[in-house]
């Protein structure tokens, strides 16, 4: 005769749910919704509600060249903690910004465009002169409707006008126009004068220098001032409304200056505008702005700069790695997380644990009982809720047994890595 073993699949686990809730047909709870409660409960309370060894994994990431930020999954890895290694050697791990930035502090250096060479595009470009790219004309004689603007984004390409216009840039001094009505072509390739509605602006600064830490400012025309700092992405931001320039590079009822949050774009106002790009490791600004600058304008930037070596600092912050020093080459890194489970996605699926099957079970029950209202059911199941979850957690507790918690009068290694002390390359 043969016996049936134990069965921890999710097809047990759906059985025992169903018998948990009373639920025997799938009028009365279908089996999607069965397995939608197991993998929320599995997936979103189980791992934060039991923390054992069995959990607990390696996170390990790559440097990039001259890149000092690295994003983490916070939906699959969690609590972060010590020790970390780079290349194998021990290093500083940190949480706090203040301890961080303590060690490694942030000095900006005040530049101006003067100290590399600065490009401006202004006035008028007249027939069929380069644009330089990119850039926003208008035409007064192309024969569609008054005042249509024709974007040309590359030397290839092709840029919507309006609705029914499509211009195909073919190479930098000759352009066609592809539509309903050609009869504007002549006017195009003839002459006319374009005026420009964007100014380029283009220079070179000393680098490298850190993302996140790129802020530029100025004088418009009228006398204001105006500012653009980096996202750390690449992309030059457009501040509004601090001050507010003119509309539509702010709403109609901004917020008072000084009270707009970049990260939230709070309170009640649009997007921040993305104006041109900056490279951390040449210092090329490239960026076009909708107003004129004041004539005589010194543009000057705030940047932090570094010298690049071998990591020993590492901040975990914001949901992202900080590290320093910033690197040159590429390094391996590595922390502890405990993982979170991957959700059930066959019938023939497992827990990391057979053994925590029912416990997963009884808390997808509980949670459909809550969304029954069936309160008396809850308060029945969590007396086998916590039989299971004693279980599972005994046998951490069993892991643990004759290992003392390290701490500073019995530690088995000191000191951090680094070359020299110091880690410079």
């Amino acid at each position: 005769m043969t016996i049936s073993p134990a069965d921890s699949t999710l097809v047990a686990i759906r059985k025992k749910v169903r018998r948990l809730t009373a639920s025997a047909s799938e009028s009365a709870l279908s089996t999607d919704n069965i397995d939608q409660y197991i993998n929320t409960y599995y997936s979103q309370d189980f791992p934060y509600d039991i923390k054992i060894d069995q959990m607990r994994s390696v996170y390990t990431f790559f440097t990039e060249p001259y890149r000092d930020r690295y994003p983490l999954d916070v939906n699959y890895n969690q609590g972060v903690r010590a020790p970390m290694y780079v290349e194998g050697i021990q290093g500083n791990f940190m949480k706090d910004r203040q301890q961080f930035y303590n060690v490694w502090p942030r000095y900006p250096t005040l530049l101006n465009q003067s100290e590399g060479v600065i490009t401006t595009l202004t006035g008028t470009i007249t027939g069929v002169a380069k644009p330089t790219n990119p850039t926003s004309i208008t035409s007064v004689a192309h024969g569609l409707n008054t005042n249509a603007n024709i974007v040309i984004s590359g030397v290839t390409g092709m840029v919507q006008i309006n609705s029914s216009f499509m211009i195909t840039v073919v190479d930098a001094d000759t352009f066609t126009l592809n539509g309903v009505d050609n009869t504007a072509f002549g006017a195009y390739t003839g002459g006319g004068t374009w005026t420009s509605s964007s100014v380029l602006y283009q220079f070179t600064l000393p680098a490298p220098f850190l993302s996140k830490e790129v802020v530029l400012g100025g004088t418009i025309s009228n006398g204001n001032p105006f500012s653009i700092n980096d996202d750390g992405n690449g992309n030059l931001i457009l501040k509004t409304p601090n001050p507010v320039v003119s509309v539509p590079l702010a709403t109609t009822n901004p917020a008072l200056p000084g009270m707009y949050n970049l990260n939230t774009a709070n309170p009640g106002l649009i997007n921040p505008f993305t104006v041109g790009t900056v490279n951390y490791v040449s210092g090329v600004f490239d960026f076009s702005l909708n107003f004129q600058l004041q004539a005589g304008t010194q543009l000057t930037t705030w940047t932090s700069q570094y010298q690049t070596g071998r990591p020993y600092s590492l901040l975990f912050w914001n949901n992202e790695f900080t590290i320093r020093p910033v690197p040159k080459y590429i390094h391996k890194i590595e922390v502890e997380t405990y993982l979170t489970p991957c959700q059930f996605l066959e019938t023939s699926d497992v827990p990391i644990l057979n053994q925590w099957w029912q416990l997963i079970a009884i808390g997808a029950a509980i949670k459909v009982l809550e969304d029954r209202q069936d309160m008396d059911g809850v308060q029945n199941l969590s007396v086998l809720y916590d039989r299971q979850e004693s279980l599972v957690l005994a046998r951490q507790g069993v892991e643990e047994l004759f290992q003392p918690n390290v701490q500073l009068f019995n530690q088995t290694s000191t000191g951090y890595g680094g070359v020299g002390g110091i880690g410079y390359y």
